[in-house]
């Protein structure tokens, strides 16, 4: 009997494990797998090759080296802030080899926390301007990357571009996606300068202001964490004749060896713990379901077995008395 109330148990158990398996991958992988609210990075790139405008003694500096300090923080106390909307904030500031600012901006941005795209909301802005508004893809890709194209916002257009796959690589032997997007020549705004400095001769010219990128971003699939970023940003004047002038900011910018070291580590991380909640944890589940299961069965079997044995055996015992008598 009590052989059978064990095998009995065994399969409930094994039944409930079963269940949970399923379970976590209907329901608990959506509920945990999102993007955190809290997110906070910092990642430094340096730049070569630098040219700048300095508007202060209107000179062209060139061959100049560069360093960009970023900032992510999540800021899960915002009202959007949600199951299923975090709000990121970014900040960038660059700054040559004696300190002196050349470029800066910030944004802030409302993702879904499963899709990783932004999403409509009142508070995101663009250099405090909240009339500009964020989309596409900012600071990280989604969950299971794939090889295809992602739009990608640029916050120094306010505008949206492909970020094409290009191939798998590998960083500090981590296999990432490198997806390339290229930002056209796009006029960001216009403004008066000195004639001088888009070649004409008259004391003050309308001028464009216009920007061109190219940015390489390499992406661990799983995750979707951004492990490092390059871009060849160009900021230059064109005057009203369409020829190009000075150049306002230009350079090659690449992320520095501890913020590919921090990228991977981030990476592999949130990696693991979506594998263990995904794959880990229900394969877990299942084989003890399964293992439970055969053993509570197994047990009834062999307990229903020894139920008739014994019946039997007392059968004879009763038929030998009568037998005798």
């Amino acid at each position: 009997m009590r052989r059978r109330a064990i095998g009995l148990g065994l399969v409930g158990l094994g039944a409930f494990a079963l269940v949970a398996a399923l379970l976590v991958r209907l329901v608990l992988v959506d509920t945990l797998v999102r993007l955190p609210l809290d997110q906070t990075a910092s990642p430094r790139a340096l730049g070569t090759d630098v040219s700048f405008l300095d508007l202060s003694e209107m000179r062209q500096l060139r061959g100049l080296e560069a360093t960009v300090e970023q900032r992510v923080a999540g800021e899960p106390a915002a009202e959007e802030a949600s199951d299923d909307v975090a709000v990121w904030n970014f900040g960038s500031t660059m700054v040559d080899e004696d300190g002196e600012l050349l470029n800066a901006y910030t944004y802030r941005v409302c993702l879904d926390r499963r899709e990783a795209v932004a999403v409509e909301c009142e508070s995101d802005h663009i250099d405090n301007d909240e009339d500009r508004s964020v989309e596409g893809l900012t600071l990280t890709f989604p969950f299971g990357t794939e090889k295809r194209d992602y739009d990608v916002f640029n916050p120094t257009t306010g505008e949206t571009f492909p970020a094409r796959f290009e191939e798998v690589e590998e960083i500090e032997g981590l296999e990432v996606y490198k997806f390339v997007q290229v930002v056209p020549e796009t006029v960001i705004r216009e403004t008066a300068v000195p004639g001088n400095l888009v070649g004409s001769d008259e004391a003050t010219v309308e001028a464009e202001v216009v920007y061109s990128n190219e940015r390489t971003m390499w992406i661990e699939p799983r995750s979707g964490v951004q492990v490092t970023a390059s871009e060849k940003p160009r900021t230059v004047l064109r005057g009203p004749d369409g020829a190009t002038g000075a150049t306002v900011l230009a350079g090659s910018f690449a992320g520095d060896e501890q913020t590919i070291a921090d990228g991977v580590e981030r990476a592999e991380d949130t990696a693991g713990k979506i594998n263990l909640i995904t794959n880990v944890l229900p394969l877990l589940l299942l084989v003890l379901g399964v293992l439970a299961l055969a053993g509570g069965v197994v047990l009834s079997l062999r307990a229903d077995r020894a139920a008739r044995d014994e019946g039997d055996a007392r059968h004879a015992e009763q038929t030998e008395e009568i037998g005798v008598r």
